[in-house]
């Protein structure tokens, strides 16, 4: 747990904004907001000052570790989305809710399904704890395996 608490208001104000949503923009816009919610959340939980930085190389700042590892995570889940996407016969560049902003977009969108509940937290977990790239992926694609997140995403 490491001290990691989600406001029980920003869970609803997610959802809220997610429900009033008129178009693309506003879905988006609702879903940055709630990483940035998280991001505070597993920041404050695991005891350091946080701002997302994609493509920070690590270095020994705590903060840089974290974004690097939610950089690699990010990947990962990428890569189990388009496992799924394949084995179900979908193009991974169908364009949803990612596909006016980046090529390939549906990809995105599926491994949102997990990022934010197993890619982002363990990524602060393992930058907390000290954990290199290698124990990172290892303890990343463990959870992946043990929540079953291929049967969840051709499932979904």
């Amino acid at each position: 747990s490491y001290g990691i608490r989600l406001d029980e208001s920003a869970v609803v104000n997610f959802s809220q904004a997610i429900e009033s949503a008129m178009n693309q923009e506003q879905l988006l816009t609702a879903e940055g907001r709630w990483a940035k919610v998280l991001y505070k959340s597993l920041a404050e939980g695991c005891g350091f000052k946080f701002t997302r930085e994609e493509g920070k190389n690590a270095n020994d700042d705590i903060a840089d570790i974290a974004n690097s590892y939610l950089d690699h995570g990010n990947y990962i889940a990428y890569g189990y989305a388009a496992v799924a996407l394949h084995g179900l016969g979908i193009s991974f560049a169908l364009p949803m809710l990612h596909g006016k902003t980046r090529r390939g977009g549906l990809v995105f969108d599926v491994a949102d399904l997990v990022k934010d509940a197993m890619v982002m937290p363990q990524a602060f977990i393992s930058a907390k704890l000290g954990h290199n790239q290698k124990e990172f992926r290892m303890q990343l694609i463990e959870i992946c395996q043990d929540q079953d997140v291929l049967d969840y995403m051709f499932g979904f």
